[in-house]
């Protein structure tokens, strides 16, 4: 049986390695000295120097002072000030008011508003794009002092004609729908590959549910994924861009957060109408991106812009949740293919035969690297057989039609129309064929030359008073746990019509029985003890139900 969370206790070192794990400086200039050097050649002369620099703003210094002078330093300019940007806030360049004043054209998008001032430099040309985009990475790897992040020949070689057109922007929703995340861009030499993840504050006041996600990626990405920390978890993690050079550095998060989605491709992911992720207030999500530039003559500027779409909390019925079911389940590195030359499946048998436990399955999606040649998944019978076969890999990335073959750089996503329900006393069989030509034996890892085997499932937990079709909305369930997320005693309330005997139940994302007693409810208001503490339990999500003799209600439960 396959374990869909694994989360261990190698989650507090990996926090610390992700602390630690950053672009240390190499020989030579650090990137901000390259910035200092564009801001003082251009910026210094009869404006932000002398003894009454403009803005208060004096950038004519040593290294140090010039640092300090911009970084977390909240602008002047009243609007900029409002809107709570910064100087140069690390790691957001749409929220640094230097970026925003020097930005000009470089992207077909407004930078500076009207009520921020004219732009930079005063009375002069606009600086080169290079230089331009010199700043704009800087902020977006993570503004560090001493830190060179990358080789700028590369900026200067893109704006000298040598990349590739940039994709047009997503245009981002009204703010009373939700609000736009960019990621980017960053640049990738021909016939080069890299990871990285980008954490992302989004500052909303309020918790709210996320009813749609609409992500849209480079033709050449690999994959995209969203990731929402676990309160406060996110401090153990830079800002800025992070490069991911080991499993290590893509686990410290995977152990902190849950994922949200994952995407092979630009989609526009609208959730069943009853149904939404919660994002709390002040959430922190971390977003990967995987991308391989496979021209050999061309640079690729890389880029992620995701609509996030809100809505009141307490609108939908039940939570959508995301799980990766892995090969090897508490041990993806289990997955070895030796050099044989001949497609060998390798299968997932997940199961619990004395569970009880259900997942109401919305989308199916296969992720492999490029020795992938098929990936199946299937309904699991009582007897262990394949039954219907619920995810066909040679389909087309929309699951429209049957290509034939399985194209792991752009794997079919599908989404049911109807609720699929799976008992896991039954569960479900997954079965991918790698083929590995030699001639070294290929391992669990990050890049395409490396292999993965995994299974992204998004499910609710109780079937919603509504089928996917339909439009309208009915109360949420009066069943809810506290503190949520926990790390000690919890509580489980919930209003019943009448005095009745019923069972609390806790499972685990497999539908493992942890706990179970049963509890006497009486008519109104009830408070009862979880009765198990959540202390000895992995991080990870839970069910916890009440089940009376004419229904169940569930909630999840995040342990951290």
């Amino acid at each position: 049986m396959t374990s869909c969370y694994p989360r261990t206790a190698l989650c507090g070192l990996l926090c610390t390695v992700a602390l630690t794990v950053g672009h240390l400086q190499a020989h030579g200039q650090s990137t901000f000295d390259e910035v200092r050097i564009v801001l003082q050649t251009n910026c210094t002369v009869g404006c932000h120097s002398g003894a009454s620099p403009s803005a208060q703003l004096d950038l004519s210094g040593d290294a140090a002072s010039v640092y300090a002078a911009l970084i977390n330093v909240s602008p002047l300019n009243p609007a900029a000030g409002a809107a709570g940007w910064k100087l140069v806030d690390p790691g957001y360049p749409e929220r640094s008011f230097l970026f925003a004043k020097v930005a000009h054209d470089i992207d077909p998008m407004d930078h500076l508003t009207l009520a921020m001032g004219n732009p930079m430099p005063s009375g002069q040309p606009a600086l080169p794009y290079r230089d331009i985009e010199l700043i704009r990475q800087w902020i977006l790897f993570g503004a560090g002092q001493n830190q060179v992040y990358l080789n700028t020949d590369i900026l200067t070689d893109f704006y000298a004609g040598q990349g590739m057109a940039r994709m047009e922007p997503l245009p981002a929703p009204d703010p009373s729908e939700g609000f736009q995340v960019h990621y980017g861009p960053f640049f990738l030499a021909a016939g080069t590959e890299t990871e990285y993840f980008y954490k992302y504050a989004t500052r909303m006041p309020e918790t709210r549910e996320v009813n749609r996600i609409e992500a849209q990626i480079n033709e050449q990405g690999h994959h995209t994924a969203i990731y929402r920390y676990f309160p406060e978890a996110d401090t153990n993690f830079l800002p800025g861009l992070r490069p991911v050079t080991n499993v290590l550095v893509a686990a410290g998060v995977y152990y902190t957060s849950d994922i949200i989605a994952q995407f092979p491709n630009s989609q526009n992911l609208v959730l069943p109408e009853a149904t939404a992720f919660t994002w709390h207030a002040d959430a922190v999500i971390d977003l990967n991106y995987h991308i391989r530039n496979y021209s050999m003559d061309s640079i690729l500027a890389c880029e992620f812009y995701a609509n996030i779409y809100t809505q009141p909390q307490g609108t939908a019925q039940q939570e959508m949740i995301s799980a990766p079911v892995y090969y090897g389940g508490d041990d993806p590195t289990a997955l070895v293919i030796p050099p044989t030359g001949l497609d060998s499946t390798y299968v997932i048998e997940q199961f619990d035969l004395d569970s009880a436990y259900t997942w109401y399955i919305w989308s199916i999606m296969a992720h492999t690297h490029q020795l992938g040649e098929d990936f199946q998944v299937y309904r699991r019978t009582l007897d262990g057989e394949k039954g219907e076969n619920i995810y066909n890999g040679h389909y087309d990335p929309t699951y429209s039609f049957n290509t034939g073959a399985y194209d792991w750089s752009h794997p079919p996503f599908r989404r049911f129309d109807e609720f699929l329900e799976v008992n896991f006393n039954e569960g479900l069989i997954h079965e991918a064929v790698f083929n590995n030509p030699g001639p070294e034996t290929v391992y669990f890892g990050l890049h395409t030359t490396d292999e993965m085997y995994v299974t992204y499932v998004q499910y609710i937990a109780q079937p919603t008073h509504l089928s996917i079709s339909e439009q309208a909305h009915r109360p949420a369930p009066a069943l809810s746990v506290h503190p949520n997320p926990a790390t000690g005693p919890v509580s489980v309330s919930m209003r019943a019509d009448a005095a009745q005997q019923a069972t609390l139940s806790v499972w685990d994302q497999l539908g493992r029985l942890l706990h179970q007693r049963p509890v006497q409810l009486q008519a109104g208001h009830n408070t009862l003890p979880l009765g198990m503490g959540t202390e000895s339990l992995p991080a990870g999500i839970y069910a916890v139900s009440v089940s009376t003799p004419a229904q169940q209600f569930t909630a999840k439960l995040l342990v951290r």
